[in-house]
């Protein structure tokens, strides 16, 4: 491109880029197209006129961008087609022309700002469609002369008031040049334009009317019947909403897809193993046209369906490929309607597979809550031995106070190790039995007999779960003797009472305080242990609330930290 020609497209460009010379543009088209009527297409000067309105055209026509490059073919074909129309130019041509340039200005209002900056579209579209009924088609057809001093009439006066309408129209605060064009709507106006000409032109021959009342019928015809199609097509008339149905097809491209997406979204409720789904979710496939059979595979297996015969189309969505077998090549619509099943269905597959893999983890995670669980139950009841060593290893202890303090524990340590038992047997089944909480608060200060815990309180009159009781006693009060052994100042106190008749149990130390990072954490999951698997208080949380208690944390400040089990 040359100098001259950069420096003219860029004036050019920078004229389109200013908010109103579109429309001047526009308006400038029209006055030349309008001096060509004015003057007559078979003349010669009319047709060096149309090399005029063709100028002003292309500077605005809203399909290719102005500094668009023309190669040599399509610099040529331009050439030729103006050419033509310069040779042959007619009334007829010029009524189609006026029909052509009417459907480009319809398609480029409904592509831009809607209120102000459409009127002068709308201007614009009144002037040509005037032009085409009282201007061009009058000289196609015989017209009565007083009928022609009427449209004569006419056109010197309604036709530049459009005009002038196209000049002074104004855009919008926010307008901005949009390149582009309604093409539907600019080939529905197109359709509707020649279909009324036509009307009319038939109702003259046939019917004998003259051509004022020809175009008249023409109109409420055409008004009639685009009046019945907006309400059919409108879902918001209460029609037959042919628009939504249009659109349904056009979206499906005549493919059962609908159908197969509910047939497929039953199958993943109804088919757990991924396999076993995708086996039949591609089984499916064969009601969508043009599908034969085809091939899947996934790092997990493969299969197949159908007839491996036909067209192939490999279509691939990780960890899913599936070789397609057609009945024909796909077209454009369909093969991207084919790309969106097989993404849907790579989705729907990923989704059983994971649903899959969360199984086994919940059943590790249920294996591994178990085992916690029961580890500590064995710890605690390892914590009562020892004490129960370390009572019988004291000098004071005769033997008639050990044969005494062996004869209560044991049995209670024995029961204790059977519910340990049990619950590795079966680890859903959540059972705590109840007894007086006084026995149980009894038994609990001689369990603790020989440990520097102080217990505080008569609790008496109700009963009490006694494995949740003593699960939570032996996590808390391990706990505040971890503490004791890094200070042996710490001194733990264990109480228990009643409020309103409902039993509590409060373990509090006067160690160190709590991370406040782990505070909100505490009984939600697994926190840092340095002394053991850090889900002694998580397990603990979650069997009370199986039995109707709580846990909950009442001071974390250093000197007090105090946790209590109370009913919810």
């Amino acid at each position: 491109m040359s100098l001259i020609q950069r420096s003219f497209a860029d004036r050019v460009g920078q004229l389109l880029g200013r908010p109103a010379a579109e429309f001047r543009v526009l308006a400038l088209c029209l006055v030349a197209l309008h001096v060509v009527m004015v003057q007559g297409p078979e003349d010669v000067v009319g047709r060096l006129l149309m090399l005029v309105h063709l100028g002003f055209f292309l500077l605005w026509q809203p399909v290719v961008r102005g500094a668009y490059r023309l190669g040599w073919v399509n610099s040529l074909a331009m050439i030729g087609g103006i050419a033509a129309m310069f040779l042959s130019l007619s009334w007829g041509l010029l009524a189609v022309w006026l029909i052509t340039i009417a459907s480009a200005v319809s398609g480029a209002a409904f592509v831009s700002e809607p209120g102000r900056p459409r009127l002068p579209y709308r201007f614009a579209l009144a002037y040509l469609v005037a032009s085409l009924l009282i201007v061009v088609v009058p000289h196609l057809v015989p017209v009565a002369r007083d009928v022609s001093a009427l449209f004569d009439w006419l056109s010197l006066l309604l036709l530049p008031a459009l005009l002038a309408g196209v000049a002074l129209g104004r855009p919008g605060s926010s307008h901005a040049r949009t390149r582009g064009i309604d093409f539907v709507s600019a080939a529905l106006l197109f359709l509707v334009l020649t279909v009324m000409v036509l009307g009319a032109l038939v109702a003259m021959w046939l019917m004998a009317l003259p051509y004022l009342v020809a175009i008249v019928f023409a109109l409420f015809a055409t008004a009639g019947s685009l009046l019945v199609m907006a309400w059919a097509w409108d879902p918001h008339l209460g029609g037959p909403q042919l628009g939504a149905q249009f659109a349904r097809r056009l979206l499906s491209a005549g493919m059962s897809f609908e159908e197969w997406l509910h047939e497929v979204a039953s199958l993943a409720v109804a088919n757990d193993d991924p396999e076993a789904f995708l086996e039949a979710a591609c089984r499916q496939m064969l009601q969508l046209p043009g599908v034969r059979g085809g091939r899947w595979q996934v790092p997990e297996g493969e299969g197949s369906f159908g007839r491996l015969e036909g067209v192939e189309r490999i279509k691939r969505s990780a960890p899913l490929q599936l070789n397609l077998f057609l009945a024909r090549a796909p077209s454009a619509a369909m093969d991207w309607h084919l790309d969106l099943t097989i993404r849907l269905l790579g989705q729907f597959y990923l989704e059983k597979r994971h649903a899959r893999e969360l199984e086994s983890l919940s059943y590790v995670r249920a294996v591994h809550e178990t085992g916690a669980r029961l580890t500590h139950d064995v710890k605690n009841l390892l914590q009562s031995l020892n004490t129960l060593c370390f009572t019988a290893t004291q000098p004071q202890t005769d033997a008639t106070t050990l044969k005494a303090l062996v004869g209560r524990q044991l049995p209670v340590i024995t029961s204790r190790l059977a519910a340990t038992m049990e619950k590795l047997r079966v680890p859903s089944q959540v059972e705590s039995p109840f007894v007086p909480v006084e026995t149980w608060w009894r038994q609990a200060k001689e369990r603790h007999a020989g440990s520097p815990v102080r217990f505080e309180g008569d609790p008496a009159g109700v009963e009490v779960p006694a494995t949740l009781f003593d699960t939570a006693l032996d996590n808390l009060v391990q706990n505040a003797l971890d503490k004791r052994a890094h200070n042996p100042e710490v001194v733990i106190q264990v109480v228990s009472r009643l409020t309103d008749g409902r039993p509590w149990l409060e373990v509090t130390d006067s160690g160190h305080a709590l991370d406040p990072r782990l505070r909100s954490r505490l009984f939600l999951q697994r926190v840092p242990s340095d002394n053991g698997l850090g889900m002694g208080l998580y397990q603990l949380a979650r069997q009370a609330e199986a039995l109707g208690y709580r846990v909950e944390l009442v001071n974390a400040e250093a000197g007090s930290v105090c946790f209590r089990l109370a009913s919810g």
